[in-house]
């Protein structure tokens, strides 16, 4: 009867065993499925795909010029995208542009992000630097800088002495800068009021008399 009772108990074990097991598998593909509806909610299906065809026509594109990956990806989306859109209008009356658009930035804003912050970067500087200029706090600050911005006029001036055609845009760029530190010098004048200052002399004439 033990025999019998350990068969038993032992078959019990491995069933339990299978349905902890299916358990597990059953959890797991849920997960599975709840990540990629989440994923696919964050990140539209048509993304995917254009990403997909994008890398297979990448992979064309770098064999005729692969020191340019970035120009080609961009080149690749581009022209999906343009394909998507007259295939989209041969079999649909009503294109959705705004589809294409928003799945093509997907992929070409994080693409292009570094480079799309160097430009917010740089024009963000020369904006500052711009109203440092046209706008000074002081004399002090736009003295300094208009003699900062003549000396570098100068020196470039000095040395584009003989290249003065090839380098004409760094030189009116310069010009431009002292011109606006000049603009900021001219506002500081129109912002000060004279003063008049007054010393009235006050004449006492005390009157001699005798009485």
């Amino acid at each position: 009867m033990s025999a019998i009772t350990d068969f038993f108990h032992k078959i019990q074990n491995q069933i339990i065993e299978i349905q902890t097991t299916i358990n597990q598998i059953k959890t797991s593909w849920e997960n599975f499925q709840k990540f990629w509806d989440l994923f696919f909610t964050l990140v539209p299906w048509e993304v995917l795909l254009l990403l997909i065809f994008s890398v297979i026509l990448l992979s064309v594109f770098n064999s005729v010029s692969p020191k340019t990956p970035k120009a080609n990806l961009t080149l690749a989306v581009l022209l999906l995208s343009a394909l998507w859109i007259y295939f989209w209008g041969l079999f649909s009356k009503e294109v959705t542009y705004s589809k294409v658009i928003k799945a093509s930035l997907y992929i070409l804003v994080p693409l292009h992000a570094i480079g799309i912050f160097q430009i917010l970067s740089q024009w963000g500087k020369k904006w500052y630097w711009n109203q440092r200029r046209i706008q000074p706090k002081n004399w002090d600050s736009a003295l300094h800088q208009l003699s900062l911005d003549y000396h570098q006029l100068v020196g470039k001036a000095h040395l584009y002495h003989n290249e003065i055609q090839e380098n004409r845009g760094n030189l009116r760029e310069e010009i431009e800068r002292m011109e606006r530190s000049i603009q900021g010098i001219k506002s500081l004048l129109l912002q000060d009021k004279p003063t008049q200052i007054q010393n009235p002399e006050v004449e006492s004439n005390e009157p001699n008399g005798s009485q």
